[in-house]
């Protein structure tokens, strides 16, 4: 075991860059062996995370005072709820598809988890369940869990085919959802029973699968899709309304909102996919919300100042 953990804290202390390396390498290998020794796997693995976590902020450089750090700061619940959602909605049509399937539901249900629809289906959960406890504060059991998920859906959206996404646009977001959470530093993550953004992207997850949740089962039947254009939606208003609550000219809430999207992004190219009439209305969203915001942060500033 002793083996094992020296070659995975060699790999990790790559990650960081090379003067920070050499001037605390070998401090930083005797903690993490301190640390490990006799520890079960699962806490190796969260250990190890976090150390490769701590070495991409060191050598991207977002130290928790700086610019970068406050965006990230903002974006990491809504990155974590972007996720938790567009995996939500493969779950949520996977479950559709079954429901409505004229064969055995038990049958149905063991041939989709066998195989590689069996992996992206797991790590759509893990997506899902790691989110939801990192934004309850659970970021050390969480953040481990939803990474990785989007790192297994990323492997696997490369060889699934068309149903789970581009096999190059899809992994590539994920995996970009994925470096944003790790990048985050950890004093800007919200502690357990915080409120404020966390609790805005939870209401941004059951937002967007909600209504979709109704679409899909035909309980709006004069409604047939909604272009993947309604998940983004629901994030650019949340960036707006962020906006107008601090005033602000929305660069900073943009710019989150910007990292944050990709999950969802992807899904909606997805969706629509070559659909001149889903282009056309994502087009507007992004459009639109770019108008709105800097409007929405000059009526906040007005708010603030009246009172």
């Amino acid at each position: 075991m002793a083996v094992h953990v020296r070659h995975v804290i060699e790999y990790v202390l790559r990650l960081y860059p090379a003067a920070y390396r050499d001037a605390h390498g070998g401090e930083i290998a005797a903690t993490f062996r301190e640390m490990t020794a006799g520890e079960p796997l699962g806490s190796r693995i969260r250990q190890g995370a976090g150390l490769a976590a701590h070495a991409l902020r060191t050598r991207l450089g977002p130290g928790p005072a700086t610019p970068a750090a406050r965006v990230l700061g903002l974006a990491y619940p809504f990155a974590l709820a972007a996720s938790a959602a567009a995996c939500g909605l493969h779950l949520l049509g996977w479950y559709v598809s079954i429901a409505v399937s004229p064969g055995p539901f038990g049958a149905r249900l063991r041939a989709d988890l066998s195989g590689m629809w069996g992996v992206l289906l797991v790590a759509s959960l893990a997506v899902f369940a790691g989110a939801a406890a990192a934004l309850a504060g659970r970021w050390r059991v969480g953040l481990p869990c939803a990474v990785a998920g989007l790192l297994a859906f990323a492997a696997g959206a490369v060889v699934s085919g068309p149903a789970f996404g581009d096999p190059v646009f899809t992994p590539a977001a994920l995996v970009l959802a994925a470096v944003v959470l790790l990048a985050c530093p950890p004093d800007r993550r919200p502690e357990r029973g915080a409120t404020g953004p966390a609790g805005a992207a939870g209401a941004v997850i059951a937002l967007v699968i909600a209504p979709r949740a109704v679409l899909d089962t035909h309980l709006v039947p004069w409604v047939s899709t909604d272009y993947g254009c309604w998940p983004l939606l629901v994030l650019a208003t949340a960036g707006v309304v962020l906006t107008w609550s601090h005033g602000s000219g929305g660069g900073r809430e943009s710019a989150a909102m910007a990292l944050a999207c990709p999950p969802l992004l992807a899904d909606a190219c997805r969706t629509a996919r070559g659909d001149t009439s889903a282009v056309a209305c994502l087009a507007a969203v992004l459009l639109a919300t770019a108008v709105i915001t800097p409007l929405a942060g000059r009526l906040g500033r007005a708010r603030h100042t009246s009172r």
